[in-house]
């Protein structure tokens, strides 16, 4: 008896379970194109993880200048600080998530 990885949900599971007591998977009757498809519907699900993630960040980012533009803060002011931590902040998340997007669909 081995501990291995359910292929729907990735929880730790029994070899010798015959169903996933996770997600209810019937793991005796799972055909390879089975396996594909949920590998596939995984891979699609983790790329719209991270799309939401960078439309968030975007919205930061464009927040962040919406705010210094429109109020005009003072300079070495919280509220300067906080709008270019925003935009710094947006600005490194959305590119992080776009380089992990491109990394996603290069894995097909």
């Amino acid at each position: 008896m081995a501990i291995v990885s359910c292929p729907s949900c990735n929880e730790s599971i029994s070899s010798k379970n015959k169903v996933c007591p996770h997600c209810d998977l019937q793991l005796g009757e799972v055909s390879e194109e089975q396996l594909a498809r949920i590998a596939a519907r995984k891979r699609v699900k983790k790329q719209q993880m991270f799309m939401n993630h960078s439309f968030l960040a975007l919205i930061l980012f464009l927040g962040g200048f919406l705010y210094l533009y429109s109020r005009q803060p003072t300079p070495d002011s919280i509220e300067m600080w906080l709008t270019r931590g925003a935009i710094a902040v947006g600005c490194l998340w959305y590119l992080i998530n776009r380089i992990i997007l491109v990394y996603l669909k290069k894995k097909k």
